[in-house]
């Protein structure tokens, strides 16, 4: 078992922070999980100090833990996907908040080898998913779209081999931010399901 606790009633701990057990029980470990995959060649990787969007100090919101894979749940996922990425045509993460559908890169201004292919499945996705509700996202490289991050999932598994990436960040846009009310779940389950299955549908009939 995961030695993390999960602890969303804590001020703004709320997605993505995990509070890690080390040195004799004391939490001292409060990584972004989200921050914690490598993506770059460099000495450091995209999950250390001095890259833009993830921070080398435990107590900010962008920690990106103390080396690469640091945080058991990360590891077990990357591990999965290193085994089996051969056989996975598309990866997608979901986080909240802000109605975003984003593909890489996360961590640099670039346009992907792929782009044509993975920005038609992405606006065909957003269409699809305000068919049900009415529900407007935003979709593009997530470094323009969103902004600048470091040692993300997404880019992690784009780089690694798997070449349709993408993350959505689904509702809302600030007004409940992370806690999004009980009778508005399902509509984002619903829509969103409808934005998966059409991008799944496009990369089987469309895309390499």
């Amino acid at each position: 078992m995961p030695s993390t606790l999960a602890l969303p009633h804590l001020g703004n701990c709320l997605s993505k922070r995990f509070l890690t057990l080390l040195s004799l029980g004391h939490l001292t470990d409060n990584t972004d999980i989200i921050e914690s995959y490598t993506t770059h060649s460099t000495v450091a990787g995209l999950w250390g100090a001095g890259n833009e969007g993830a921070s080398a100090h435990p107590c900010d919101d962008t920690y990106c833990g103390p080396f690469p894979e640091s945080e058991p749940e990360v590891k077990a996922v990357a591990d999965f996907l290193r085994k089996h990425r051969k056989h996975i045509r598309a990866y997608l993460s979901f986080h909240a908040y802000a109605q975003m559908l984003l593909y890489p890169y996360s961590y640099k201004h670039a346009t992907i080898p792929n782009f044509s292919c993975v920005e038609f499945a992405a606006h065909k996705a957003v269409k699809a998913l305000r068919s049900a509700h009415g529900i407007r996202y935003r979709h593009g490289p997530a470094s323009q779209t969103l902004y600048i991050s470091s040692g993300n999932s997404m880019d992690w598994a784009y780089k690694n081999g798997i070449p349709y990436a993408f993350a959505f960040e689904l509702r809302d846009t600030g007004q409940f931010g992370f806690l999004l009310p009980e009778m508005l779940i399902k509509p984002t389950c619903t829509e969103t399901m409808l934005a998966v299955k059409n991008i799944t549908l496009h990369l089987l009939k469309k895309c390499p």
